[in-house]
Parts: C-alpha cells; structure tokens; sequence
C-alpha cells in the first residue's frame, strides 16, 4: 500500500497548486467575508442569515471544488500521456485509481478545513464562536463530498470532463431533491415512468442525508443516532461506486 500513499501524495501536491482551485477557494474566502455585510442588509435574525448563507456558501463551493477535481483524474493523465507510463508498472490499476482518490480526498479535507477555520474566524468577530453544530455540520459535509467526489472520479474513468461534469452535476442536483423525486414518483401513474423515477431515486444518493445546516443554524439538536446513520449510508455508498470505478478503470484499454 505504500505506492497507494505515493500516488496519494503526489496528487495532493499536483492539486494544490491548480490555479483553478486556489481562485475557487479564493473565491469562497471572499463570500464568507461578504456574508459579515448581510448583517446590516437582512431583515429579522440577522444572526442566523450570516450563519445560514456563510455554511450554504461554503457547501456549495465545496461541491464545486470536488466535482472540479474528480472529473479530471483520468482524463488529465491521459492528456499528459503519463498513463501510460503508470499503467505500464507493475502495480494493479485498482491501486493507482484509489491512490489518486485519496490525494483528492486530503486535499478537500484541507479545503473544507481552511474554509471551516475562516469560517469560525468571520464568526467569531460578530458573533462569537459557532455553535459545535456547525462543525458536526462540516464533518457530515466532508462525508457528502467523499461521496460526491466518488461519482465524479467514476465518470472520469470512461467520459471526457466536459461530460463527466454534466453526470455530476446531475448527481448533486438530484441527490438534494432525492425526497421530492420519491413523492413525484409515488403520486405518479403506474407505468414505466413511475417505475423508472423510484428506480433513479433508488440508484442516485440521497445527498440530503448529510445536510444539517439547518439545524446548526438554529441551533437544533441532531440525535447522534441520525449523524452516525448518515456517516456510514455514506461511506458504504462511496465504497460502493469506488469499486465500481475501480473495476472499469482496470478493464479499460488506453491503446
């Protein structure tokens, strides 16, 4: 497994000196400072808008981030023609596709923790430290982008960027509307339609698993037992889509 960790780390190295990523970032650090402003803009609880348009923010941007750099693990190797030369050593592709998975892991953990301490900072000069919701908020968040980060890794094994952008989106997109498409597909006629909405509901994560910010926001409690659910319907799942990936990735011809 060291040659895991190698490719792990050379990733990492590679993806935060993207200048792509560093103006997404930059970026984000420039919204949550725009967020202080709404405080003399909103009308109500000024206190919980700053809150909730701070954490949706950098949920969003996040997501951006990770769809960014998964749907380009493969092809970029493929451009560099570096592919090759990986796929020629004597190491199983499963390795390869995993070690890179990792590096983009770490480096979104090391985004979301930047952003999370930005967070806290902008917060903190307002209105005190956040509640220790918004950081049970961010780990459920971190959960979600492993996720979401799977798919995108998956659809770079066999699509082009461009298009593997337009799977993950859609991934995202409906992975937050994953309730709404059940009540759609059960009041729908019996048909093929309704059995193909249940099947998509069935198939695409339900990425609301792992939204909180809510309740963060509000200061409401969530039962451990519904955090701890959540962690692990999340981890099973990206298990579940990273073996998928894997197994194409090594069936693939780059001939």
């Amino acid at each position: 497994m060291n040659r895991v960790y190698v490719i792990a780390a050379n990733t990492f190295r590679e993806a935060v000196r993207d200048r792509v990523l560093n103006s997404i970032l930059f970026f984000a650090v420039i919204l949550l400072c725009l967020s202080l402003a709404l405080k003399e803009m909103s009308i109500g609880d000024t206190a919980k808008v700053v809150r909730g348009v701070a954490l949706g923010g950098t949920s969003l941007l996040a997501a951006i981030i990770a769809i960014f750099l998964g749907v380009g693990l493969v092809y970029k190797e493929i451009e560099k023609k570096t592919i090759y030369t990986l796929a020629s050593k004597p190491m199983p592709r499963w390795q390869l596709l995993l070690g890179k998975y990792l590096g983009l892991w770490i480096t979104l953990a090391a985004e979301v923790g930047l952003l999370t301490l930005f967070y806290t900072v902008v917060l903190a000069t307002q209105q005190g430290m956040p509640s220790p919701g918004v950081y049970l908020a961010m780990v459920l968040l971190m959960v979600e982008l492993s996720l979401l980060t799977a798919w995108a890794t998956l659809f770079s094994t066999f699509a082009t960027p461009m298009t593997a952008s337009a799977f993950s989106v859609c991934i995202y997109l409906i992975g937050h509307f994953a309730d709404d498409l059940r009540l759609f597909g059960e009041r729908a006629e019996d048909g093929p339609f309704k059995t193909l909405v249940l099947l998509l509901y069935r198939v695409v994560p339900n990425l609301e698993s792992f939204n909180i910010r809510a309740e963060a926001v509000h200061g409401v409690h969530v039962p451990w037992s519904e955090v701890l659910w959540s962690g692990a319907y999340g981890i099973g799942y990206t298990a579940a889509v990273l073996a998928v990936a894997m197994i194409i990735f090594e069936r693939r011809d780059f001939k």
